[in-house]
């Protein structure tokens, strides 16, 4: 596709590409990190580095293998070129976990055979060995000895054996933990062969059991020196894609700074240090530049099995996953548990920081940005909700929540209610869990929801906001809808919205007990 002028998209963005080499020589886009990676190659020789899936770890470990391959003319124009003055080629062992599904052990070490004879081709390294351990320490220290230069080693989804394994069985993940534990123990072993070592995953998962022994294994995934290492900045969206906002502006009839604020609201919004700019998710960003239209592309990318079962175990509130508080021990934990949910949520990228208090070293967590948002709750919805013989239509609900419509609103709400399974639903349940399904649902279809928010005279259990209406609704759980409606009034709560142009509509909502439902409402505009 060719735009007006001489600006050209096709074949402009690596999507799903990792590989640097192939990036620089195909011509497309590169947000140059290698400033940042310069100052890491010359600081500390141990990394490990979390990061959500398909956020740029296999692009920063493949520029990595470039420049410890002293393939410099691969960085020409790049900060790197004006930086390294001694340009080395060094030997590379690289190692990606995540090409296979491991439902026995054996498997795993297939695996590790298999990737260690393509380093070893690679190397010009020939040897065998009893098993992979054996291999990778003998082939640590032979490429060493061979090229007269220390050994450099990447490691790329090093958790995903342990994180597929582990709602398998518990005697294949304790086998799978025991075969990866001696496995990387080498790189103990050979520390007087090694030049550079980092390690990349989403989790910190069994952190010091696999890597025992590696106490000098710097964690850079909280420092701020580090946060844009991955991603784009809001300061390089505007460096590397000014041109490309215009060309997307134009082909959705919007203007630059329109289009500019929605890719904010999509796909902005992550961070990663207690300091730092905001960054953009990398995967979805250049989907959509290539497509040209929004999308949900990293969420509609897949949805890691582990932490769909982790979810189903866990006994946490929706509505308090917004302004979470977590310390910095417990959000970089080593051990992954349904205890540790929202430490497991942030590592996956469905949380990300918001604020940070230096005085209590605690976190302030919430969703980054609209895609990830209304994916989240989307997925909340297919754990919790009995599959329908006749599926509602997020796209009905939010017609009738942006026309105006609230009587046909309600109505589809409460279609959606009755899908749950009656025996998954205490006969005990309270507002509470009404509140927070009803908002679990707006949130799942994209709308701009707040539940129990704050008024000077009270709390509003949820409001519904669109551009031209504000839905301000109460709820009553064995009552009567005009007590719930009575309550906005005498309340006030639609002062909260005193000289907003928008239509006030004010819905009063009752829910039965005993039929786990909405049984009635009263409307008022």
């Amino acid at each position: 596709m060719e735009t007006a002028g001489t600006f050209k998209t096709l074949g402009r963005y690596p999507v799903g590409d990792s590989s640097f080499t192939k990036i620089r020589q195909k011509g497309q886009i590169y947000v140059d990190k290698t400033e940042l990676l310069y100052h890491l190659t010359h600081d500390t020789d141990y990394y490990f580095l979390s990061r959500p899936r398909r956020f740029g770890k296999s692009l920063m470990l493949s520029t990595l293998k470039a420049y410890f391959e002293g393939k410099k003319e691969l960085f020409e124009g790049l900060a790197m070129s004006r930086l390294e003055k001694d340009w080395k080629h060094y030997p590379v062992i690289h190692l990606s976990m995540g090409a296979k599904n491991f439902d026995k052990v054996e498997a795993l070490e297939i695996l590790l055979e298999n990737i260690l004879k393509d380093n070893e081709s690679t190397l010009g390294v020939i040897q065998d060995g009893e098993n992979s351990q054996t291999r990778f320490y003998n082939l640590i220290r032979n490429a060493a000895k061979k090229y007269g230069e220390n050994v450099v080693i990447l490691i790329d989804e090093y958790d995903k054996p342990m994180l597929d394994t582990r709602h398998i069985s518990d005697e294949l993940h304790e086998g799978i933990k025991s075969l990866i534990r001696g496995f990387y123990g080498c790189i103990k072993e050979s520390a007087e062969y090694i030049r550079f070592v980092m390690i990349t995953g989403v989790t910190k998962f069994s952190h010091v059991n696999i890597f025992s022994g590696l106490n000098n294994l710097s964690d850079i995934s909280l420092e701020p020196a580090y946060n844009a290492l991955c991603g784009i900045s809001e300061s390089e969206m505007t460096e590397y894609f000014s041109e490309d906002m215009r060309v997307f502006a134009e082909c959705n009839g919007m203007t630059p700074t329109v289009a500019a604020d929605s890719f904010r609201k999509h796909y902005d919004g992550y961070r990663f240090a207690s300091v730092g700019e905001n960054i953009y998710n990398p995967f979805s960003t250049l989907n959509a530049f290539n497509k040209m239209r929004f999308g949900n592309y990293w969420f509609a990318s897949g949805t890691s099995y582990y932490l769909v079962k982790e979810m189903e175990q866990s006994n946490f509130d929706f509505e308090k996953l917004e302004g979470v508080t977590i310390s910095e021990e417990n959000m970089m934990g080593v051990r992954v548990s349904p205890d540790n949910i929202i430490a497991l949520l942030y590592q996956a990228g469905y949380l990300t920081i918001k604020c940070y208090n230096p005085e209590t070293w605690m976190y302030v967590l919430g969703f980054p940005n609209k895609e990830v948002s209304s994916g989240f709750f989307n997925n909340l919805i297919a754990v919790s909700v009995r599959p329908s013989s006749r599926p509602f239509s997020s796209a009905n609900i939010l017609e009738c929540a942006t026309s105006g419509d609230a009587e046909g609103m309600m109505q589809l709400f409460k279609y959606v209610l009755a899908q749950y399974n009656y025996h998954q639903v205490d006969a005990d349940v309270t507002e509470k869990f009404f509140n927070t399904v009803m908002y679990t649902i707006s949130m799942a279809i994209g709308l701009h929801t707040n539940s129990e928010l704050n008024t000077a005279r009270g709390r509003i259990d949820m409001t519904i906001e669109t551009r031209r209406f504000v839905y301000i609704i109460e709820f009553k759980v064995n009552s009567y809808p005009k007590r719930a409606l009575a309550q906005i009034n005498e309340m006030g709560y639609a002062d909260r919205y005193a000289g907003d142009p928008r239509t006030i509509i004010k819905i009063g909502a009752n829910f039965s007990k005993t039929k786990r439902n909405l049984t009635g409402w009263l409307i008022e505009q």
